[in-house]
């Protein structure tokens, strides 16, 4: 553990992600240690030479350049010598489909008895010829998709009969007329149109996952709202959607069922006018009961013209004329031909906005009654005189079908030490079959008493009845789980139907809403982590045919609507690095990353007696004993020599203080005794000198004791601190990266600058304050609708832009904006003021979290109150201001054309920027990649200026923000967010583990129970004042 700890995401992971990969590589070997080779070609080795600081805590070395990999006998390190695991069977590609004939790379050679099919060479795991480690396949084949997808260098991306050509639309010609038409344009709002695009860099080409789209010229599709009578509550969705399957079956929609398509609630789109005064009855029946009882139910559903849309005025906006600047004058129309495209889709399984699964042929396993799907995401996007819909591999967590919902509670009660799954499991959809048929019914509550406990009143039998007895008698059914088990509740709103948990199967499809534990995390992690040409040939083959493309299934055709099956070929530049300079010297970077033995921060901070050690025993195997222990001498005294030279400036040595903290209980699930024990330890010690700085040593990876450390000492006692597993800081193998990497973030937290870029790289940046805001919302269905958003303001106090202190706060659940913006910003001017003497005559906002359809909250709502913040000073204070929104969370991947511009895992170098072909038709946009994957694929940033005073370039934006990617004080490498938009995100992470006890609170705490108010209250009390005020001048958040 380090403190850039995680927490556990959303339910959902993106396929492509740079995480550590599931099946390792086996072909002909790169030197791993101190491995050496021989022979006449030429490797690299891992782990030997210069170990390169990185932030993953990982030494990787570069070995002898002439090492080489001639097999023969008693060859020493030898991995995977005969073992050829691949995947490469009758159903796997050749290389001709996936990737061409390039090579790739893997570890171990493949012996010469394994004789793979499908057109593979003989090497090695997934069957590629290849080299050094990784990347040489392995795995199962997905239905024909690509094997390869080891560790380490993957093959380029290359279908047959596919061409890199540009399209017309993005020659030079038209792309400077676009530009011609917005100079001539004044814009009243402050929105910044593009003012041109960038030509710094080296040019090439990638392909995007964007696939172009065909619709008809000069046609209607008409829109219509749906009325449905009786009118139907908000929690009634289920209902909806069943009286649409059932509309859909209806015999007055049948003439017109091929030429329509609709959202399931409230929308249909049709090619062909429907009749007016267009009503059609609906007796309602459930799933299963195959047809309506008699006195069933019956809803009118009234279907009413509301617009006309012609296509006529979507050519316009995607030229870019200026009469269609308000892209909402062709949003609804951009939505019903996406409403067109995933109809078919749509009739799977659905987890998140735009994201379709199908059957579970794929479901990998995630724990007790979990699984992982893999499906994809779908969505249209407009660019310059193209629609695009823009397809994604993606993953999710589902139920495990036809489980029994008893076994799952069994389950999660084993997980959560007896706690009642009562949000875990309430509201899915389960099946029945006592009645003699499969009915399907959403559970509304789990009743806290077994089948044997709990009454109602009965009719049928004169009285009260237990739910136990009730099924005996009426069903013949005697219960397992009568006496164990609690009951669950599938009647509708105001009606009770109570029914034994043993009696329902999970119904197949559902996604599981909640948060993984750490085990399913990882695992989900893993098997979303695939090389950019996998992810590209599974989405082309296999993807594209899921959601119904290349089929043009119903209504596509109907609508005169398809869907080419190759994806876009659009230009690139792979932008120069910056130059990267330490006291003693400037490391050479390359693929985004450099190497720092030799040389020392650039500002060496001072760590002397205000700063301590702390070492926390939590019965983890091979915790330090006490003071004497020499392998914690050993520790201390090597990361402190660690930081001295590293250029920090470390006095005598620190004081030492053990506590064994209590063991964790079901009755203390957030661990407040060992937090208590740990503030009676610290309250204890002497007053003098002020405590400023404490190194944390822990047992384990425990959450509870991570973030209340993190409360206790940001919010309580205002005391800096880094926390360091023994475990990794006692283990030789990685200990010296270990300790570079908590060095730099030691020195960073007591105020010093670990490195800077040259002058050069920030010129444009003179007089200016580098502001990043982001807000972080409670997430999941367990959270409750009252818990807090968090909001982080970080901004720069130098003239070398290396400290980011923060201003945090919380606000209103799920609300975007950020409510306390002026205040916020007054305080970060106020600090560069203190810092610098004078403010700044410019201010470079990078703003996160906020999606496209925001863009205008953000000029409308937080622009007008930072131009208040600047008024707090002088009513003449008005410094240019440039705003842009930043973010990750855009499903756009990018797999590069040219070997030449391809790095060892395969994806597009560092530094990376594309801002033509898939960029938005007016905005200032584009996409960088500043970074270097470490396996996986790569995914840019996505940057859109919305605001801009300083008039900026195209190349003045986007060479700056990838210069700004290597100012991270945590590593030695680039990262793939502008720091001050990551150091916002970090801040956030920060304050949400304040609130860990309500986000969401733990099954069966008294916090689960709590009531609206209490809810609010409870949070208050954790927030206090905030942040300390001794730390607000730091980034103690690191």
């Amino acid at each position: 553990m380090s403190d850039s700890h995680n927490t556990q995401g959303e339910q959902w992971t993106e396929v492509g992600g740079a995480a550590r990969g599931r099946a390792r590589g086996r072909g002909r070997g790169r030197g791993r240690g101190d491995f050496r080779a021989r022979g006449n070609s030429s490797g690299r080795g891992r782990g030997q030479g210069d170990a390169s600081t990185t932030s993953r805590g990982e030494s990787i070395g570069r070995g002898s350049p002439t090492q080489t990999f001639q097999r023969g006998p008693g060859f020493g390190d030898d991995r995977g010598r005969a073992r050829g695991r691949g995947d490469s069977g009758p159903n796997s590609p050749s290389p001709s489909t996936f990737g061409g004939a390039s090579t790739i790379r893997g570890r171990g050679a493949g012996g010469p008895t394994f004789q793979p099919t499908g057109g593979f060479e003989t090497r090695g795991r997934g069957a590629f010829e290849a080299r050094g480690r990784g990347g040489g396949g392995g795995g199962r084949p997905f239905r024909g998709g690509p094997a390869a997808r080891g560790r380490g260098s993957a093959t380029l991306f290359s279908p047959p009969n596919s061409s890199t050509a540009l399209e017309s639309r993005l020659s030079a010609s038209e792309q400077d007329a676009l530009i011609s038409g917005f100079n001539a344009l004044s814009i009243s709002d402050g929105r910044p149109l593009r003012p041109g695009f960038g030509t710094r860099g080296v040019e090439t080409k990638v392909r995007a996952n964007f696939f172009a789209l065909k619709y008809p010229k000069n046609a209607t599709i008409y829109d219509y709202t749906i009325k449905v009578t009786p009118n139907l509550k908000t929690d009634e969705k289920g209902i909806r959607k069943r009286i649409f399957e059932l509309l859909e079956g209806s015999r007055d929609l049948a003439p017109y069922l091929q030429h329509i398509a609709h959202d399931r609630t409230q929308r249909i789109v049709s090619r062909m006018q429907l009749p007016e005064n267009f009503v059609v009855k609906v007796p309602y029946y459930e799933d299963g009961e195959g047809g309506p009882r008699p006195g069933a139910k019956v809803y009118e559903v009234e279907v009413e013209l509301t617009a006309e849309h012609s296509t006529e005025d979507l050519d316009r906006y995607l030229a870019g004329d200026p009469d269609y600047l308000d892209y909402k004058k062709v949003e609804r129309l951009i939505s019903a031909i996406n409403l067109v495209t995933i109809q078919h889709a749509a009739r799977g399984a659905m987890s998140g906005k735009h994201r379709y699964f199908f059957k579970r042929e794929e479901a990998l396993p995630l724990g007790p009654h979990l699984e992982a799907w893999r499906g994809y995401f779908s969505s249209i996007r407009p660019v310059y005189k193209q629609l695009m819909v823009n397809v994604n591999v993606c993953m999710s967590a589902f139920y495990v079908p036809r489980t029994s919902f008893s076994d799952a509670i069994m389950a999660f009660s084993r997980q959560s030490q007896g706690a009642i799954p009562s949000s875990f499991l309430a509201k899915i959809k389960v099946t029945t079959t006592y009645q003699g048929y499969r009915a399907r019914k959403k559970v509304k509550a789990i009743v806290n008493k077994p089948a044997s406990q709990l009454t109602f009143p009965c009719d049928e039998y004169k009285g009260q009845i237990s739910v136990a007895n009730f099924f005996k008698r009426k069903y013949g059914i005697d219960l397992v789980h009568g006496d164990d088990l609690p009951v669950i509740d599938i009647g509708a709103r105001e009606r009770n139907i109570y029914v034994p948990a043993e009696l329902c199967e999970i119904e197949a499809g559902q996604p599981f809403p909640h948060r993984l534990d750490e085990k399913g995390t990882s695992d989900m992690i893993k098997y979303a982590c695939n090389p950019p040409a996998w992810n590209a040939g599974n989405i082309t083959e296999i993807g594209l045919s899921k959601l119904g493309f290349p089929q043009q299934v119903s209504p596509m055709q109907a609508f005169d609507i398809s869907v080419s099956s190759e994806m876009a070929v659009v230009p690139s530049r792979i932008l120069p690095a910056p130059t990267v300079s330490y006291k003693s010297g400037r490391p050479n970077v390359r693929d985004g990353s450099w190497n720092i033995l030799g040389v020392q921060f650039h500002q060496g901070a001072t760590f002397d007696e205000r700063c301590a050690v702390l070492v926390l025993r939590d019965g983890g195997y091979g915790d330090f004993v006490d003071a004497q222990d020499q392998a914690f001498k050993q520790v201390v005294d090597g990361f402190l020599e660690k930081c001295r030279k590293s250029g920090m400036t470390v006095r005598g040595q620190p004081r030492v203080d053990f506590v064994s903290l209590p063991r964790p209980s079901p009755q203390d699930p957030h661990r407040k005794q060992a937090i208590a024990a740990v503030e009676s330890a610290i309250r204890n010690r002497p007053t003098t000198p002020q405590l400023q700085f404490l190194i944390i040593f822990l047992s384990n990876k425990d959450n509870n004791i991570y973030f209340g450390l993190k409360h206790l000492c940001d919010v309580k006692l205002g005391i800096l601190t880094v926390c360091m597993l023994m475990s990794k800081a006692k283990e030789s193998k990685g200990q010296d990266q270990y300790f570079s990497n908590n060095a730099m973030k030691v020195n960073a937290k007591l105020g010093g600058v670990n490195h800077l870029l040259g002058n050069q790289d920030t010129q444009w940046l003179a007089n200016t304050m580098l502001v990043g805001m982001d807000v972080m919302h409670p997430t999941g269905k367990d959270v409750r609708l009252e818990t807090p958003s968090i909001v982080a303001v970080v901004a720069s106090c130098d003239t070398r832009f290396a400290q980011y202190p923060a201003s945090i706060r919380t606000q209103e659940g799920r609300k975007e904006m950020i409510q306390q913006v002026e205040r916020l910003i007054i305080e970060r001017l106020e600090e560069y003021k203190k810092r610098i003497g004078k403010l700044p005559e410019r201010i470079v906002v990078f703003r996160d979290g906020v999606s496209e359809s925001q863009y205008h909250e953000v000029r409308s709502f937080e622009l007008p109150r930072i131009k208040q913040a600047f008024g707090h000073f002088d009513a003449n204070y008005k410094p240019k201001l440039t705003i842009t929104v930043c973010g990750k969370r855009h499903q756009t991947r990018l797999y590069p054309t040219d070997a030449n511009f391809m790095d060892r895992t395969g994806n597009s170098p560092a530094g990376t920027v594309v801002d033509r072909g898939i960029t938005a038709v007016f905005d200032f946009d584009f996409y960088l990649q500043a970074h270097a994957a470490l396996q996986g694929q790569a995914r840019s940033a996505h940057y859109t200026v919305v605001y801009d005073d300083n008039a900026f370039s195209a190349d003045a934006i986007q060479q700056g923000t990838n210069d700004l990617s290597y100012l991270w004080c945590r590593a030695t490498k680039s990262v793939s967010l502008v720091p001050p938009a990551y150091w916002a995100d970090q801040a956030c992470e920060r304050a949400k583990a304040y609130l860990h006890e309500i986000l969401p609170p733990a099954p069966g705490s008294k916090e689960s129970k709590m009531s609206v108010e209490q809810i609010k209250k409870r949070a208050q009390e954790i927030w206090g004042e905030g942040v300390h005020p001794r730390l607000r001048g730091t980034m103690f958040y690191l």
